[in-house]
Formats: C-alpha cells, structure tokens, sequence
C-alpha cells in the first residue's frame, strides 16, 4: 500500500508521457487482442461493424425523414440527403460513447492479469480505445466513399478524420473518469448507459437542430443544446464533410479545449489512483 501510495504521489506530466512511451508495445498487443476477440467466432466478422450503424440508420431515418418529415440542411453539393446527415453525426457519437462505454469493461477485464503481473492499467484502456479506433475508421472511410461517390466532397472533408480523433479522446477522458469510479461503486456503468441515452437525444444527432425552440420555460434550449459539448464536435463533424463549410475558430478552440483539457484531467485522476484499483478489480 506504501508503495502504491508513493507511485501516486510521483504522478507528473513528464512521467505520464514517459510511461506511454515505455508500453507502446504492450499497448499495441491489448490493441491487437481487443480486435481478434472482438468477432470471434462470428460468421459475419468484422462485418458487422457495418451492419450495426447502417441499421440503426435505417431506421432513424425512416422514423424522423418519414414518419417525423424532418428535413437535413442541404449538403455541400446542393442535395438533402437524411441518412448521410445522419450518419456524419453517428460516427462520431459511436466513438465517443465507445469511449466511455468501453473504458469500465477494459478495466475490469484486466482485473485477473493485474493480480498476477504489474503493468499500468491504462495500458489496457489505451489499446482498447485504439481497436475503438480501428472500428471507427472503418465507419468513417465507408461514409467518407459515399461521399465521394455523390460527389459531396472538398478541402474540408480532410479535416473530418481530425475532428473524429478529438471527439475520441474527448471521450476517453470522461472514460477515465468513469471507469475509476465504476470500480468503486458499480451502479456507474447503469448510470453512464442511462445518461448516454439520454444525451443521445438532447444533441442533434437524429434530427437538425432548426427543430428545436429558441426558447422554452423560460430558458434558451437551443442555444443550451449548441453549447452542449459534443455537439461541438457532431456539428463540427457535419459542416466539413456534409455542408463542406470550415469550422469557426471559435468552434476550433472549443474542441481543442473540450479534447485535450478534459483529457488531461481524466488522465490524471486515474493514474493517481490506479495503483489501488487491483484492489477492488
């Protein structure tokens, strides 16, 4: 216990970034063992990291396009096209959650090998999020193909693969968060799967944002929803490779502090108390 108190006490910048770079190896292999385990013994493989997302947006699309008539904003190439709008903001929303989500099984996935042999654990976390990644490059190159193929494609496509690596460690931040206090108490993981649910619907995912009020008891929602953190990156998302427009610098400076701030700190608190976590893994 002294000397997991000490190691707490030694957490710093420098040595955080000096432990990533001695377990880039280990990191990989968790990486690698995320992405084998991740299909096995399924038929279909790694096909359905497709089917997934395209089902669930055949039937968003169908229920708000048709059933609700919400109508997309005009893509860059002057067409309206619901499920390409729909699956711009998907993408990024997939790999946000998939952080959150993920990092509280990663961890407690470890638990066995951390009893057994001492490596950092967030070494685990970083490799699933990598394989996390892997998916959601996938996603994001199909959606991108599409793109290309109806000819809604420019200059600001290129920033979406950036926009997506932000909203991914956004989300791996809060999954520092959480999972730490998921190994403690484990009604965080309901509570995590029920706000995200929630969440899923305040932020304009499924339908534009036009359709929300401005005002509404007394408080401005829409302006409350466009400040909504990852909104900032499903909106930044949509305007370079839907509306093909350039995100604003303020827009910019918003995911670069969201991302990295909120990362930082996730970081930290973990890292602080992950010589403690066997304990109760």
């Amino acid at each position: 216990m002294v000397e997991a108190q000490e190691g707490c006490a030694n957490v710093t910048p420098e040595n955080l970034i000096a432990s990533a770079s001695k377990y880039t190896p280990l990191v990989r292999n968790f990486a690698r063992r995320e992405l084998k385990s991740r299909y096995k013994r399924s038929f279909l493989g790694w096909t359905w990291s497709l089917l997934s997302p395209l089902s669930t947006i055949l039937v968003y699309s169908l229920v708000f396009s048709v059933f609700f008539r919400a109508a997309p904003p005009a893509a860059g190439n002057g067409s309206e096209n619901f499920a390409l709008f729909l699956f711009t903001g998907l993408v990024v929303w997939l790999l946000f959650a998939g952080m959150i989500n993920g990092s509280m099984g990663w961890l407690g996935a470890i638990g066995d090998l951390r009893r057994k042999v001492f490596f950092p654990p967030e070494t685990a976390i970083f490799g699933s999020a990598l394989a996390l990644a892997v998916q959601s490059a996938i996603e994001a190159g199909v959606l991108l193909v599409v793109m290309v193929l109806i000819g809604n494609v420019g200059l600001s496509t290129l920033l979406f693969p950036l926009i997506l690596v932000l909203a991914g460690i956004f989300g791996l931040g809060i999954g520092f968060f959480v999972c730490v206090l998921n190994t403690h108490y484990r009604d965080v993981q309901y509570l995590v799967g029920i706000v995200l649910n929630a969440l899923f619907f305040l932020v304009p995912i499924v339908y534009p944002i036009g359709i929300i009020p401005e005002q509404h008891w007394g408080l401005p929602i829409r302006k409350i929803v466009e400040w909504n953190p990852i909104n900032q990156f499903v909106t930044a998302a949509r305007e370079s490779a839907y509306l093909l427009q350039w995100p604003s610098v303020t827009r910019w400076c918003a995911l670069f502090l969201y991302s990295f701030a909120v990362f930082a700190l996730g970081w930290r608190f973990f890292s602080k108390r992950s010589m403690l976590l066997s304990e109760d893994m």
